[in-house]
């Protein structure tokens, strides 16, 4: 009997879950080693394995109760779509923004490459203004934040 391999579309619960758990290590186990992350609210493109890390576990740290609920998934190929709800609550501070101790609750939609059985891209979008104002924050002093950060790590990286 031969062992079934999963399909894209259950990388992509098996990651989610894993994201959900806030368990870092669990989720990139189904990643690939040269993965790209965009973060489309925070204008972020992570790419490869070690800063796709980084950049999960900081934000892990920041919403550690960060959580996934799928409305829909979709597969095409090496192509899974989906939306949901993400919720979280920010308890530590993220780029430099000082945390509120306020949750939001935004729809999201995302799509992911999935190669080999492992996410080689995910593109996620989500509303940035909607999440400041959830959370209780300045969307113009947390996007100069966000700026202050991208041209930090822009810096570092040349």
């Amino acid at each position: 009997m031969s062992k079934q391999h999963p399909t894209p579309a259950d990388v992509v619960r098996a990651y989610a879950r894993a994201k959900s758990r806030a368990d870092v290590r669990e989720a990139l186990r189904y990643c690939s080693p040269d993965t790209v992350f965009e973060t489309i609210a925070f204008q972020a493109v992570a790419t490869g394995i070690d800063e796709v890390a980084r950049q999960t576990a900081a934000f892990l740290r920041t919403f550690p109760d960060y959580g996934v609920e799928l409305e829909y998934l979709v597969a095409t190929g090496d192509l899974v779509v989906g939306a949901g709800t993400i919720r979280a609550t920010m308890v530590e501070s993220l780029v430099g923004i000082e945390p509120t101790g306020r949750a939001f609750a935004l729809p999201f939609a995302c799509h992911w490459r999935v190669r080999d059985g492992l996410v080689a891209h995910e593109r996620f979008f989500f509303d940035f203004h909607q999440m400041c104002e959830q959370l209780g924050l300045s969307t113009a002093e947390a996007a100069a934040r966000f700026a202050a950060w991208r041209e930090r790590a822009a810096a570092v990286a040349r």
